[in-house]
């Protein structure tokens, strides 16, 4: 898995993994090193979705600044993932 992350998505990354303690942090980690397997992802994945839908969102439902910026947080991650399916 390959995975290039903006500095500023880096960041929000390995925030969102320290609210979750050690395991999740460590996940960022994998990320850095495209040691992340696809399990590992997904957990990734829902970390952002979750924080997506708890603070990413107006009352209409459209996102807010914050939202954009996890959406494209989830976009890098799940493009590593397409990445290697489509080495296969």
């Amino acid at each position: 898995m390959s995975c290039t992350l903006t500095n500023a998505q880096l960041q929000l990354l390995v925030m969102l993994c320290s609210l979750g303690g050690d395991a999740q942090l460590a996940l960022a980690e994998k990320l850095l090193h495209d040691s992340l397997a696809s399990s590992e992802i997904d957990e990734l994945c829902e970390l952002i979705s979750n924080e997506f839908l708890m603070s990413g969102i107006e009352e209409n439902f459209e996102p807010n600044s914050y939202g954009l910026e996890l959406e494209l947080l989830l976009d890098a991650v799940n493009r590593g993932r397409s990445e290697d399916v489509d080495s296969l």
